[in-house]
């Protein structure tokens, strides 16, 4: 059973379209403690995950720190200089904490703004972004990993990715001193936005992401409660099937019409 379960109540409604989304987050099979953490914005503004590195209070105190500084967006700031304003504070605390403790500790994160129908997105490491728009599934963000850079590279076949020894060596995370990467697109009716840790991308391959949010998009049989909560509960029981050896966090944002 889900350690954890942060629905959102209510369609919370930007420039004509509809803001509706649920979160879950749980420690896996295998490890005794979730070290990750999630935003899920009431107000359907701002949504996170970060997954913390550093093991047990550490690993969790970074994840803490990222959704902590995120928290505290607020509606009337830029997305983008708020986004990464928030990460460098995150960092600038989590890097104190790994001096004082003389070890190394970290977040991977992947933040979400939706205003006034555009989402702006943030991110470092390999926590992922994805839209599912038309059934058809993108990925919009980059990990920031050492596999992704042989993938870039031609030396490692991008099927061959999640499989791959080195799949859990980053290259950027919050608490490394390094700026996150940005992006921004504009939303529609009946997009989905997928925000989730690596426990949920080393498991699951993408395509069995897209079938189980295209399972349960509004208006399907499946889409007990509320869609979103239906595609999270299916995303973390798939993941649990399947081993979870990691913590796993995902969040699922339905924008409908206004």
């Amino acid at each position: 059973m889900p350690a954890k379960d942060h629905p959102v109540n209510g369609p919370i409604t930007r420039r004509g379209l509809s803001v509706r989304g649920a979160g879950l987050t749980h420690r896996g099979t295998v490890r005794d403690q979730n070290e990750d953490a999630i935003l899920v914005d009431p107000s359907g503004r701002v949504w996170a995950v970060a997954d913390g590195m550093g093991g047990h209070r550490l690993g969790g105190y970074a994840a803490d720190r990222v959704i902590d500084a995120l928290e505290t967006v607020a509606d009337g700031e830029d997305p983008a200089a708020a986004l990464a304003a928030r990460f460098a504070a995150a960092d600038a605390l989590i890097a104190a904490r790994g001096r004082s403790e003389g070890a190394v500790i970290g977040a991977t994160a992947v933040a979400a703004v939706i205003r006034r129908g555009r989402l702006t997105l943030a991110w470092a490491g390999d926590a992922r972004a994805y839209l599912l728009r038309e059934d058809r599934l993108a990925r919009l963000t980059r990990d920031h990993s050492l596999v992704q850079e042989l993938v870039d590279a031609g030396r490692l076949a991008p099927e061959a990715a999640r499989d791959h020894p080195q799949a859990n060596i980053v290259t950027r995370a919050v608490g490394a001193g390094a700026a996150p990467e940005l992006a921004a697109l504009d939303l529609a009716a009946g997009d989905r936005l997928l925000l989730c840790s690596d426990g949920l991308t080393h498991v699951l391959a993408d395509a069995a992401l897209a079938q189980a949010l295209h399972e349960t998009r509004p208006g399907t049989a499946l889409a007990a409660g509320t869609p979103a909560d239906a595609a999270c509960a299916r995303l973390l029981q798939q993941t649990l099937a399947a081993g979870a050896p990691d913590n796993v966090s995902v969040i699922v944002v339905d924008i409908g019409p206004g």
